[in-house]
């Protein structure tokens, strides 16, 4: 047993090197897992180098991947939705004022660094962003806090600066994730590097939301306060900037009191980073902030809806966006409602809003509207509510004034325009435009010729009509009649005899090309190139008041037709001319044509039996011509003085089967009450003339000029160029002065009553 124990101390020497227990065999253990702990410490330190690289390459490709180019953003190009102005020119001043605000989803006007007061930056600074001027786009110390806060406690806020909230505000990205977060970084570090403070300030001001659906200090200092922004206060501005941090809570209409406590909050950051004086901190800390009362604090963006005008200078600058650059309806549509533009209206805003008051018929006692009755003709019935009604005012340039499309409190903005969109026959106010006028124009007619009003077609002759073709109003036909009578009493006989002599393509041509009316059929089986639809005004589709009535200006202005237009010149948000208006007339009839034709319509108003009679008022010279269709469905005045162009409809839109009842016609009795009203305080003065056309007696019989033989006489007026030969159906003529046979007058200008 001693041998073994011996043995077994031998062979732990022989393995040892010494005996176990030794101070010297304790050393070296330890020794070696030193060696062992540094070496597996090597290892796991070069392991997370390598993996620290792969990582980083990783991310570094990943980051690259959904930035691409995206991190440069130019803060002169960003595509921000700006609020449109309408502007109308104030008659007393000369001067442009506001009148409405056109805006998508969002109201928002752009405002330059200059013209935003240091204190409203200062305020945006001192809550926001306090080292805003030394950063260079990320706060770190911040960022390093939010995320901390964030993977401990949750929450999303707290660490942006004023550029990383520009880029959030500018490309809608607010989600809160790790990869929109890096994106952020990456672009505001890019953007400080492009940009100057001043710039990127002056974005986040005009891009920050501030409740309402408005955007941008400019935008919320009109709608908060009724002020420019450069007029803000300290208090004010402060109160700006505390929406930004929750706008639904922190608005100034409902939340006043929230807005209260973030603003003092903001106020004394101001005191503590000396943005202002202890004495402007307790000015403003004592300031009550004054915000504007809307009547309907529910939807304080909105005014009151756009009037009839407001729309169709909107559709007007849409279409002519599309025609002169190509846009699509939709996006000349987003660029009028959204690209800032500076619209500037012909409106004359006295005449807009009496017709606004007026056709909103809210007064009865004072309404311009005679009561009549409707009576269905499919149901044999009287119906209650009275008839739409339409109307629109131009001066003889072109140039629109006032438009009223339809009767009735407005029940919206864009809805449909009866006078610009509302198409329907215009009975015989057509005769002049697509008969008398260009037949004029031709020396077919003059004023005294004489047509026989008798049917054009016999039902004994032509079976192909019932009874004896056209009938007239008046119920029969007075034989042997003059053009003067003819468009006085509105025959509708010699109407379609001169149509014949002029030829219904003739006229057709006319109206198309000359008077650009683009509701006018030419092809197909019924179609309006025929005496009906030319001479009586029985249009497959029909007219508007808005084309009506710019045709009618060429009797106004010497035989001139002018394209309506709504507006003088758009803006863009950086004061760039994107449309402009320059009108260029066409001469469509000769001036003597015009002033024979004006003339001929004054009797319409003035002359004996004239269908017009009761739209004149004082002395301002009227000429106009009524228009009706069958069974008084549609009812018409086109009217003219010196100073405007103005056309009437009168009907039920929205049934053609009702027929008006009336004891006075009323369509010049509307034209009358709003033309008399509108022409207060200016001077009475006369049409233009032409110096080409002469005054004359004529044979009332023979329908030329008449001699003293002649029992039965009148005066005309007379195209030079175009004047009747000398009545020889009565005998004893004689020979004048100029050695013409005839009576010429030129020395008085009086109209035969």
């Amino acid at each position: 047993m001693g041998d073994a124990r011996k043995n077994t101390i031998q062979r732990q020497k022989n393995a040892d090197g010494q005996e176990a227990g030794s101070p010297r065999s304790a050393g070296k253990i330890a020794k070696e897992l030193c060696v062992v702990f540094f070496r597996t410490l090597a290892t796991l330190f070069f392991v997370m180098i390598i993996t620290g690289c792969i990582v980083a390459c990783v991310m570094t490709v990943y980051i690259v991947g959904f930035l691409d180019d995206e991190s440069d953003l130019d803060l002169n190009s960003l595509e921000m939705n700006y609020t449109s102005i309408l502007y109308v020119q104030d008659k007393a001043t000369g001067e442009y004022v506001e009148l409405n605000r056109l805006h998508g989803e969002e109201n928002r006007i752009w405002v330059d660094y200059d013209h935003i007061p240091q204190h409203l930056i200062n305020a945006a600074i001192a809550g926001e962003d306090k080292r805003f001027k030394e950063h260079q786009g990320v706060d770190w110390t911040r960022t390093a806090y939010a995320t901390v806060t964030h993977f401990l406690k949750g929450g999303t806020q707290g660490g942006s600066t004023i550029t990383q909230q520009l880029i959030k505000n500018v490309t809608g990205e607010k989600d809160f994730s790790v990869e929109r977060k890096i994106k952020e970084i990456f672009r505001a570090l890019s953007l400080e590097k492009s940009s100057s403070k001043e710039q990127i300030m002056e974005a986040y001001l005009n891009s920050i939301h501030l409740g309402w659906n408005t955007d941008g200090v400019q935008a919320a200092a009109n709608l908060y306060f009724g002020k420019d922004v450069s007029q803000l206060s300290i208090a004010e501005s402060a109160a700006l900037i505390a929406i930004t941090q929750n706008p639904s809570k922190r608005e100034l209409f409902n939340h006043e009191e929230n807005n209260r406590e973030r603003r003092e909050w903001i106020l004394g950051q101001m005191l503590e980073q000396e943005y202002i004086s202890q004495e402007e901190y307790d000015q403003a800390m004592k300031e009550k902030i004054q915000v504007v009362t809307y009547d309907n604090s529910t939807d304080t963006t909105q005014k009151a809806t756009l009037s009839y005008f407001e729309d169709y200078v909107l559709e007007e600058v849409i279409r002519d966006l599309m025609d002169r650059y190509g846009y699509t309806y939709e996006t000349a549509e987003s660029r009028v409602l959204k690209g800032g533009y500076r619209i500037y209206t012909t409106m004359d805003k006295d005449i807009q809003d009496y017709l606004d008051v007026t056709f909103a018929d809210l007064d009865a006692e004072n309404s311009v509207f005679p009561t009549v009755r409707g009576y269905n003709l499919k149901t044999y019935s009287f119906v209650e509510g009275q008839p739409d009604a339409a109307m629109v005012i131009m001066e003889p340039n072109g140039k629109l004034v006032g438009i009223a499309g339809g009767r009735g409190e407005k029940q919206g903005d864009r809805i449909l325009n009866l006078a610009t969109s509302g198409v329907r026959s215009p009975g015989s106010s057509i005769k002049p435009l697509a008969v008398y006028g260009p037949a004029m124009d031709f020396d077919m007619i003059y004023w005294s010729k004489i047509f026989e009003d008798g049917p054009v077609e016999k039902a004994a002759e032509n079976p192909q009509f019932s009874n004896d073709w056209p009938i007239n109003h008046y119920g029969g036909y007075m034989g042997d009649v003059t053009v003067d009578y003819a468009i006085r009493r509105s025959t509708n006989t010699v109407a379609v005899k001169v149509l014949q002599l002029l030829s219904p393509q003739v006229s057709y041509d006319f109206m198309l090309n000359q008077l650009h009316f683009t509701t006018l059929v030419g092809t197909g089986a019924n179609n309006d190139i025929d005496r009906a639809p030319l001479g009586l005004g029985s249009l497959t589709r029909g007219v508007t008041v808005m084309e009506m009535t710019a045709a009618y200006q060429i009797f106004d202005n010497g035989g001139l037709y002018y394209e309506p237009y709504s507006y003088s010149v758009v803006y863009d948000s950086e004061g760039n001319v994107v449309l402009e208006q320059s009108p260029t007339p066409q001469r469509v009839i000769s001036e003597d044509t015009a002033e024979v034709m004006n003339r001929l319509l004054q009797r319409v108003v003035n002359g004996p039996m004239g269908t017009g009679g009761t739209a004149k008022f004082g002395a301002m010279p009227v000429a106009g011509k009524t228009g009706t269709t069958s069974n008084d469905v549609d009812q018409w005045f086109m009217g003219m003085t010196p100073y405007y162009v103005g056309g009437v409809w009168f009907g039920y839109s929205k049934d053609s089967n009702i027929q008006i009842r009336y004891s006075s016609y009323p369509p010049p009795i509307i034209w009358r009450r709003v033309m008399q009203h509108i022409h207060e305080g200016l001077e009475v003065k006369q049409f233009p003339v032409s110096g080409k056309v002469v005054e004359m007696t004529y044979c009332v019989d023979s329908g030329e000029i008449a001699t003293p033989s002649c029992p039965n006489s009148e005066k005309g007026w007379y195209k030079e160029s175009n004047i009747p030969g000398t009545c020889v159906e009565h005998l004893g003529s004689v020979t004048s002065e100029r050695g013409e046979v005839g009576v010429r007058d030129d020395e008085e200008d009086e109209e035969d009553e």
